[in-house]
C-alpha cells in the first residue's frame, strides 16, 4: 500500500485543538470516517480519519490525523494512505494529494513541517 506521513509542529498556538479539528472537519473534502477528542491530564489528543474515492485510479484513501497540544506546543502527524490500484498498487499521488489538503490547511494556522 502507498503512503506518505508528514510531522507537523506549531509553537505559537493560534487556535485551539477544538478548532483546528473543527476547520479540518470542515474543509477536508471527504468523509469523516472516525472522529475522537481525548482530553489528558497535562496534554489534549484529537484523532481524525477521512477517507475519498479518487475517479482517476478507481481506488479510495484514506487520511489519518493526530493533533496533540501540550501547553503552548501543538502537533500535527498527518498519514495518506491507500489510493492505489492494479497489481503494483499505484497511486498516481492519490495518498500525496490527500495529505497536502490537510498540510495546507495547518499552514495557514500557523504550523510548519518538522
Amino acid at each position: 500500500m502507498a503512503g506518505v506521513a508528514i510531522s507537523m509542529l506549531a509553537n505559537d498556538k493560534r487556535k485551539s485543538i477544538e478548532e483546528l479539528a473543527a476547520i479540518l472537519k470542515n474543509e477536508i473534502n471527504a468523509e469523516l470516517v472516525y472522529d475522537s477528542p481525548r482530553p489528558l491530564e497535562n496534554a489534549s489528543a484529537w484523532l481524525l480519519s477521512f477517507e475519498r474515492y479518487y475517479f482517476r485510479n478507481g481506488s479510495y484513501a484514506t487520511l489519518t490525523i493526530m493533533l496533540t497540544e501540550s501547553g503552548d506546543q501543538q502537533t500535527a502527524d498527518i498519514i495518506g494512505s491507500g489510493g492505489g490500484e492494479g497489481i503494483f498498487n499505484i497511486s498516481w499521488g492519490a495518498n500525496s494529494s490527500f495529505a497536502s489538503m490537510a498540510v495546507d490547511l495547518l499552514q495557514q494556522c500557523g504550523f510548519k513541517e518538522s
